[in-house]
């Protein structure tokens, strides 16, 4: 039995949680801008562009569950250097550096002589991918052994959510102020200044991921016999609230992964202004994000139906998605983005709480710690959605006819925009969360009973 649980400090939750400010930092700026890059500003075809996000979504398939399965296991160093800290040292220190060369493919004609720059995307997303994962299934995995109450996620969410919301700021703001829409040597500055600052996180992140010993010793918790990684599969596909979550999760992502990615191609495209009109479409969004987090906390507290909630939280923001594209000038748009900003809220506030209940009935069905294969697949799904929302943006602009890099489109190309800015993520999210309300099984009456043998067991 472990000992009497401990929450953690301010300022090791603090540190813990800016791990959340890298991912938002470095992930929304990749969503934002390597698809633009490697479309607009190379003019390397959109199919290639599919392909290689298509590549990298397979390869993801792959290593994201198995990564977490991998170092989901103690060893001989377990209970001197830690179960997860290793592991996230390893990826995170790479992976940081690494982000540059995303936007440093090799110096040739992409519209006449795709592959070698074909190549490169294929290599370097697949390879950032993977050390992202291999951090960030740790990370993750961390988070429900180190706050381990209803309490002690609230608190850490409360304070974790508001400091990853404001690497958005920071990733929405400085590219606009340093980049040309059709200079190439712009975007590997602005790559290098964001290495800078992640380089910075990771400094900060360390000591919260650092396990003391009450938590190492609490890795040894109960004798249970370790499944294989086929084994470990099929119990989290088998789980029904693990897969509604998951299709909850995947429809959230293709909507913010649409909007973010979308902004480059609406300000100049859709708006006809210049790079820093992107600041005029994230500020308000971001600013009515951070606005929202409270109000979402107080309101699931309030409610006291974690499965509602979500509900309530998706219904509202598929409407607004679905109504963002419709601006016909600046002001308006700055209008729907706030409103768009404040019901995404929801899910940035409580996705966390939301999957933690389904890794507790995970935890009482097992009747062990072992989640690292959830927490990859959650992440494969993540980055799925990425993918999904790479291959809507390929899809309509193949579909529109949008010129690879040309300053200029048509009128049926500029309607694409608009279609994945919103319209279509719209509808996917709609199907997701109809999923989500007809078959999540975890009520409030059913998480209390979960929770009270959870605790009767030592978990």
């Amino acid at each position: 039995m472990s000992k009497e649980y401990k929450t953690p400090s301010i300022l090791n939750i603090l540190s813990y949680s800016s791990s959340g400010f890298w991912s938002m930092m470095l992930w929304t700026v990749f969503g934002s801008y390597v698809f633009f890059f490697y479309e607009r500003v190379l003019g390397l075809e959109t199919i290639y562009i599919f392909l290689a996000m298509l590549i990298f979504t397979l390869w993801d398939a792959i290593d994201d569950p198995l990564l977490g399965f991998l170092t989901d296991r103690n060893t001989k160093f377990t209970k001197k250097i830690g179960k997860r800290f290793p592991w996230i040292v390893i990826g995170i220190i790479p992976a940081t550096f690494l982000f540059a060369l995303l936007f440093m493919p090799p110096v040739t004609n992409a519209a006449t002589n795709p592959l070698p720059v074909f190549g490169w995307v294929v290599l370097m997303t697949c390879l950032f991918d993977s050390l992202t994962s291999l951090a960030f299934v740790n990370v993750d995995s961390l988070f429900y052994d180190k706050f381990r109450t209803g309490e002690a996620m609230r608190k850490a969410r409360g304070w974790g959510t508001p400091l990853s919301m404001l690497a958005l700021p920071v990733a929405s703001i400085i590219p606009p102020l340093l980049i040309s829409y059709a200079v190439a040597s712009t975007y590997i500055f602005m790559a290098w200044i964001f290495v800078a600052i992640a380089a910075t996180i990771v400094i900060v992140l360390l000591p919260g991921m650092y396990e003391n010993a009450e938590l190492k010793e609490r890795y040894y918790i109960g004798e249970y016999r370790r499944p294989n990684f086929i084994s470990e599969l099929k119990l989290s596909l088998k789980q029904k609230s693990f897969i509604t979550y998951i299709i909850l999760f995947f429809g959230f992502q293709i909507v913010t992964g649409s909007l973010t990615a979308t902004i480059p191609y609406a300000a100049e495209f859709l708006l006809g202004g210049p790079e820093w009109w992107m600041i005029l479409l994230f500020a308000p969004f971001l600013q009515f994000a951070i606005f929202g987090v409270p109000f979402w906390i107080w309101f699931a507290k309030r409610m006291k139906n974690n499965k509602k909630t979500a509900v309530i939280g998706g219904i509202v923001l598929c409407i607004s998605a679905f109504i963002t594209p419709f601006f016909t000038g600046l002001i308006d748009s700055m209008i729907y983005m706030s409103i768009l900003g404040f019901m995404m809220a929801n899910f940035w506030a409580l996705m966390t709480i939301y999957f933690s209940d389904v890794l507790q009935e995970r935890m009482l069905k097992t009747r062990s710690p072992i989640r690292g294969t959830a927490v990859g697949v959650q992440s494969f799904f993540s980055r799925l959605s990425r993918g999904v929302q790479l291959g809507i943006f390929a899809i309509v602009h193949i579909l529109t006819e949008f010129q690879e890099g040309s300053s200029t489109q048509t009128g049926l190309a500029k309607i694409g925009i608009r279609l994945h800015m919103g319209i279509i993520p719209a509808i996917i999210l709609a199907i997701c969360v109809l999923i989500f309300y007809l078959k999540h099984p975890l009520t409030p009456e059913i998480m209390q009973d979960i929770q009270r043998q959870l605790k009767e067991v030592g978990f």
